[in-house]
């Protein structure tokens, strides 16, 4: 898991937020503070940083604990709807 230290280190030097999305559908969130808005076909999802909203087909929560989450479904688009505290 050092390569993913390495990739994902912030400006700062420090392992900051990760997602991983799986290619036959659904992701893995790291350091998600809160979810914004929730539906089966998009959400947004909260970060330290940056909300970040995640469109596909029949997604749900499958876990959610401690700021980790997994989505089950089709992950199809993720867009950084804002970054730095910007709105």
């Amino acid at each position: 898991m050092r390569l993913y230290e390495e990739i994902f280190k912030n400006a700062d030097g420090v392992a900051g937020d990760r997602c991983i999305i799986v290619p036959s559908g659904g992701g893995y969130f790291e350091g998600v503070k809160a979810v914004e808005d929730f539906t089966s076909d998009a959400m947004i999802l909260c970060f330290a940083r940056e909300r970040v909203a995640v469109r596909g087909e029949r997604l749900s929560i499958k876990k959610y604990c401690d700021g980790d989450m997994e989505i089950s479904g089709k992950i199809t688009v993720m867009e950084v709807l804002s970054k730095g505290g910007e709105p």
